[in-house]
């Protein structure tokens, strides 16, 4: 299969990046999760954060896919000199955000900056690593980006009592931190291995294929890729439609915050053991296999959600986290390197965290205003019906990709 490492998964490179993922995932977990209790402390209501981070999102789901454009042409801008310049932004706005906090107006504009810069830095990480593994470096993408989920669970704990102590006020200062031990981290392992540069042989007239596509040109290419993506778009509504609004699930059948905690949490342990061993896992299955069963899953878990009641069977639900997001995290990086050219490899990266993000947009949208008018079970209906369709909009996809690649090699 293409892109699975020509040799063995080597420990010491594995380790590098997973030290890179495992400081990303702190340094995203904490500037993300902790937004709200950073601008609620400057004095902004809940509305106004919700409309920064509603335009945050929207704009690094358009930003995402024009710099992973120029990284794919490898020209002036290789991905490694883009991911050292949004990594480096990072690492400036969350300095500048600390000494500009006399000013509510200028700090919430920097934490925008930050936000987008960060959340731009996402698809280049995964193709950073999916770069080398091209080039048979053994890495073990999967098991790296466990750690990035087990380091963000710990951050959370520990960034939550820090805040507890000494208020957030200090916040940019270990978002500071974070972001700069990221920012080692990656120079470490460009050092330790040297960015594998493209020689290989001239395609044929033929066969050469448009370096940089604009979106109509790219979903006109890759038909079924995009339609996949429509399809992730719809579940991710409502796979968001449930995280957002998990108090008020939890609350409806006498839970509480507590509770919710405990939801999360099975949800984060039951990630790790098919993250870990990804790698294995594409050595016994197709990845659009294993794409197509989280696919099933993430509606599986939307449908028992909407017949719990009691916290048991919503525990139950969290626990096909297992087969649905953690087979399509590492399975959407691989998928991607799978089914388009080399040259569209990053920009189709890019185009999935946005489909992901856009879907968090939505779903959060959605799932506030049928909230505001409805019920929690009608809004888990509509779920429910949302990522059936998503479901089917993917194997669509997915199949119609499958035929258009076969159809080349007739």
């Amino acid at each position: 299969m293409k892109y699975i490492s020509k040799v063995n998964p080597s420990s010491r490179i594995t380790a590098k990046y997973s030290f890179i993922h495992g400081s990303y995932w702190m340094a995203f977990g904490a500037t993300y999760n902790f937004v709200t209790v950073y601008l609620l402390a400057k004095n902004y209501s809940s509305s106004a954060i919700g409309i920064i981070m509603a335009i945050t999102n929207i704009l690094s789901a358009i930003l995402q896919p024009v710099v992973a454009s120029y990284a794919d042409q490898e020209k002036k801008y290789t991905l490694k000199s883009l991911m050292m310049i949004f990594l480096s932004l990072s690492t400036s706005f969350s300095i500048l955000l600390y000494f500009t906090k006399a000013s509510n107006s200028i700090n919430a504009f920097v934490y925008f900056l930050l936000l987008l810069s960060m959340l731009t830095v996402h698809p280049l990480l995964n193709g950073l690593g999916m770069k080398y593994i091209e080039k048979g470096y053994g890495i073990n993408f999967g098991f790296s980006r466990s750690m990035g989920s087990l380091t963000y669970a710990v951050m959370s704990v520990v960034l939550g009592n820090l805040v507890d102590k000494n208020g957030p006020e200090l916040l940019p200062l270990y978002y500071f931190v974070l972001f700069f031990i990221t920012t080692a981290a990656t120079v470490l392992f460009l050092r330790s291995f040297p960015y594998p540069n493209d020689e290989t042989a001239e395609e044929p007239k033929n066969q050469r294929v448009k370096q940089s596509l604009s979106l109509l040109e790219f979903t006109k290419m890759y038909s079924g890729f995009t339609l996949y993506l429509v399809g992730v778009i719809f579940i991710f509504i409502c796979f968001n439609i449930i995280n957002i609004y998990m108090i008020r699930i939890i609350e409806s059948v006498g839970g509480s915050e507590k509770n919710m905690g405990t939801a999360f949490a099975i949800a984060a342990i039951v990630e790790l053991p098919f993250m870990l061993t990804f790698s294995s896992l594409l050595r016994k299955f197709k990845i659009e296999t294993l794409l197509i069963v989280s696919a099933w899953a993430f509606t599986a878990k939307v449908l028992l959600t909407f017949f719990a009641e009691s916290l048991l069977v919503i525990y139950i639900a969290q626990g096909f986290q297992m087969f649905s997001y953690a087979l399509f995290i590492p399975g959407s990086i691989y998928y991607v390197t799978t089914s388009l050219h080399k040259s569209h490899m990053l920009k189709g990266q890019a185009y999935t965290t946005s489909a992901t993000t856009v879907g968090a947009v939505l779903g959060s949208l959605i799932g506030g205003y049928l909230l505001s008018f409805t019920t929690i079970r009608t809004m888990l209906a509509v779920g429910f019906i949302v990522s059936i369709i998503g479901t089917l909009l993917m194997i669509l996809g997915i199949r119609k990709a499958t035929l258009c690649s076969q159809e080349k090699l007739m």
